[in-house]
């Protein structure tokens, strides 16, 4: 699957192997049905960047209205859920990624702890301060 940290610059890159989530995930019996888009370098870009912008996937829209902020870098995976696609999403904690969307799309954000999860397939702008967080119906 592409991992492009929602960079154009990184269309293409596709790993050799699934994260270890994933692959956990599969052996579980659950799969991916879709990627959902994020804060381009996980709103890392600039000072200034805009939440739940990137030049992959445009800008992401609150599902409570379009002038409402989607928040947080993995912003896509709260909306996703908050918009009834799907029951369940993925994402990392970088910069408020599980709290801010958790709040402003009205669904829950649960943070595993740091050592629970395995780090080495994110990108290294991410490393040291990256959780797995997820998004659940309310």
């Amino acid at each position: 699957m592409v991992n492009t940290a929602g960079s154009i610059a990184l269309k293409n890159n596709a790993p050799s192997n699934d994260a270890h989530l994933i692959t956990r995930l599969n052996k579980g019996g659950y799969y991916v049905i879709g990627k959902t888009n994020l804060s381009e370098w996980a709103n890392f870009r600039s000072y200034e960047s805009v939440s739940g912008w990137s030049s992959i996937g445009g800008q992401t829209q609150n599902p409570f209205g379009e002038n409402r902020n989607p928040c947080g870098s993995s912003s896509g995976s709260a909306v996703a859920v908050a918009a009834g696609l799907v029951s369940v999403a993925i994402g990392t904690e970088t910069n408020g990624s599980i709290s801010c969307p958790a709040s402003v799309n009205g669904v829950v954000g649960i943070k595993p702890q740091l050592d629970w999860l395995v780090v080495q397939e994110l990108f290294q702008s991410q490393r040291h301060r990256t959780r797995q967080d997820q998004w659940l119906e309310p």
